[in-house]
């Protein structure tokens, strides 16, 4: 059996008979990591729509009258109708809503978050704290 180079510039490209499973999961990770950087600062740029929408998400998940009827429900199947059916509602409220209606869901869920986050850093402090009083460093 012949085996043939890579054809195309500079004797890199694969070809499509010469394409594997492997070699496009490789592609597709690899491009995943390369890019990592530019994702994430994409991510952070346009988080304010993403914010939004789970403020109003889980809000309209914490309606009363929708938990209701969910806890009042046995069968999964009628539960999973239920959530789906309420997920449907929330995002044509969603899109019916203003860009200023948005971005002051958006400003809650930041806000949120930051506090969220500043609790988080105290009580791993506390806790670093407590550790030290009961197993302190070994002295040197």
């Amino acid at each position: 059996m012949e085996v043939t180079k890579p054809m195309g510039k500079n004797n890199t490209s694969r070809g499509m008979h010469r394409l594997t499973a492997g070699w496009g999961s490789w592609r597709w990770l690899s491009g995943i990591s390369s890019k990592e950087k530019q994702w994430f600062l994409g991510s952070l740029m346009g988080r304010g729509g993403f914010q939004a929408w789970m403020t109003h998400l889980t809000r309209g998940l914490q309606d009363t009258d929708f938990l209701l009827k969910f806890e009042a429900t046995s069968d999964p199947w009628e539960r999973s109708k239920l959530v789906g059916q309420k997920i449907g509602d929330l995002c044509r409220t969603f899109r019916a809503m203003s860009e200023d209606q948005r971005a002051e869901l958006a400003k809650q869920a930041e806000v949120e978050m930051k506090t969220g986050l500043e609790l988080l850093g105290r009580d791993k402090k506390v806790i670093q704290d407590l550790l030290s009083m009961v197993d302190p460093p070994p002295a040197t």
